[in-house]
């Protein structure tokens, strides 16, 4: 079975003997949280010195990788050794092909009480490799045969693997994230989650809800691969009326910067009564007009919210964001999420006054903000599809989800002349057959016959759907 040595990220050893214990306990918790997300089973767990020990029923080490509270983690043989000719001897079997025709060096490291150094072990393995290698080379090896002997044990590493070092997710509190999907936002909540903190995600909808659906992939995205633990929620909030209140009742440079106000007001209020410890967003100062630093006081000041608000990419400029997120694998999903139409895209108040911001604040009709959270849905981000999440109720939709069934209710010419590749004629449609787990479109020219089909459907429990104003 494989095994693996986990080098735990360098604050953990350096924590109080009383908080120690809890910081290892959550970091092999989230370990095999993430293991079993995978479907590999842990065999066995142990605390090693300052490292951790385990042996799994499959290949884990991308998994272990990306756990927070993982400096690095090694793919390693074990064998328990009687004296020094044996190790030495053990180390030259194992890894003789690792050198073969390489220049290498032998690095070991040693704890425990031994009538040998790690010198001694490094010497006696490097004379048993040298032949089968293309000599020694202490300097710039081509390869390092890495070897840890603790006590009797001695494990060598076969593959290594770096972590994202951070702390155990879990350990700081739970934070609500204001995420649009885009490069900033998950970007600031997997490094609010690298300090230990337990995200989970506020979407607002504010345009099409393609905006909404990619963006929700994104999260879960990030939730199943870096959010270990626990389960992540991603709660979304229609906050279309609020644009329109706010479109209406507004002056114009103040409209971006009232409506950012209103998001932390909402946020605020979902974080208070969920029980959250902070709000995160992916705000970088001078970022967008509305991030300046005198906006971004004016915003706290008039939306006392009365819970901390984290901005993990305060210092962070464009560039550094979506290194970030090409590192952590979300670039290509946060590419295909569309920014939703600014509401004042130019003449934006960069200089909010409180007392200002504060009386275009109160030209909005309170009544906006329970209606939107009256739309909240939560959703377990690892076991929802988008559908439950930011899909509307009502028949129509503006897009086709990737993932739909298309039924193509146009006529024969019609589709003749421009196909729509996947699609399933209506006349060939098996309605007594239909899979009740996957979302339904059916299109038309116009939307008119699609939405009568889509609404029967809908009637007979399917989840079906109208494409808006058709093909067309």
């Amino acid at each position: 079975m494989p095994a693996y040595l986990v080098t735990v990220a360098g604050e953990l050893p350096l924590k109080s003997d009383r908080s120690r214990p809890r910081f290892y306990k959550r970091l092999i918790e989230n370990l095999k949280d993430a293991l079993s997300r995978e479907g590999i089973r842990v065999v066995e767990c142990r605390v090693v010195d300052a490292k951790i020990y385990l042996s799994t029923d499959k290949e884990a080490l991308s998994a272990i990788s990306r756990v927070f509270g993982v400096h690095s983690a090694g793919r390693v043989l074990e064998y328990k050794f009687r004296e020094l000719k044996d190790l030495a001897e053990w180390i030259s079997e194992n890894a003789k092909a690792m050198v073969s025709g390489r220049k290498f060096a032998v690095r070991v490291k040693r704890s425990g009480d031994h009538p040998f150094t790690s010198l001694d072990v490094a010497r006696e393995a490097g004379a048993l490799l040298k032949p089968h290698s293309a000599g020694v080379d202490l300097e710039n090896p081509e390869v390092v045969v890495e070897v840890e002997v603790r006590g009797h044990k001695a494990y060598l590493y076969v593959e290594r693997a770096e972590g994202p070092k951070g702390l155990p997710v879990g350990v700081e509190g739970s934070a609500l994230v204001l995420f649009s999907g885009g490069f900033d936002s998950p970007v600031a909540a997997w490094l609010s989650a690298k300090r230990g903190i337990r995200v989970d995600f506020l979407h607002y909808i504010m345009g099409s809800t393609q905006i909404s659906y990619n963006a929700f992939l994104v999260a879960k995205e990030l939730a199943s691969k870096w959010l270990h633990g626990y389960r992540p929620l991603f709660i979304s909030v229609d906050f279309r009326d609020v644009i329109a209140e706010v479109s209406e009742k507004v002056e114009w440079s103040f409209r971006q910067v009232v409506l950012r106000a209103l998001m932390y007001i909402v946020a605020a209020r979902i974080a208070r009564e969920r029980g959250y410890d902070a709000l995160v967003t992916g705000e970088s100062i001078g970022q967008a007009s509305s991030q300046t630093l005198k906006n971004l006081v004016s915003i706290e000041a008039v939306a006392n919210t009365g819970i901390p608000v984290l901005r993990p990419l305060l210092g962070f400029d464009k560039e550094e964001i979506i290194g970030l997120s090409k590192k952590i694998g979300l670039y290509e999903l946060s590419s295909r999420v569309a920014e939703a139409c600014a509401i004042a895209p130019s003449r934006v108040e960069t200089r909010a006054n409180p007392a200002e911001l504060k009386k275009q604040l109160e030209r909005v009709n309170t009544s906006v903000i329970d209606k939107a959270l009256s739309t909240m849905r939560v959703v377990d981000l690892l076991a929802a599809s988008p559908e439950d999440a930011v899909l509307p109720s009502d028949v129509e939709i503006d897009f086709i989800p990737s993932s739909a069934l298309v039924i193509d209710a146009r006529g024969r010419a019609e589709r003749v002349e421009a196909p729509l590749h996947g699609a399933v004629p209506l006349e060939e449609v098996d309605f007594e057959n239909l899979p009740r787990d996957r979302v339904i479109v059916v299109v038309c020219e116009t939307g008119s016959v699609s939405y009568v089909i889509a609404k029967e459907l809908r009637d007979r429990g399917y989840k079906a759907y109208s494409l808006k104003h058709g093909l067309k």
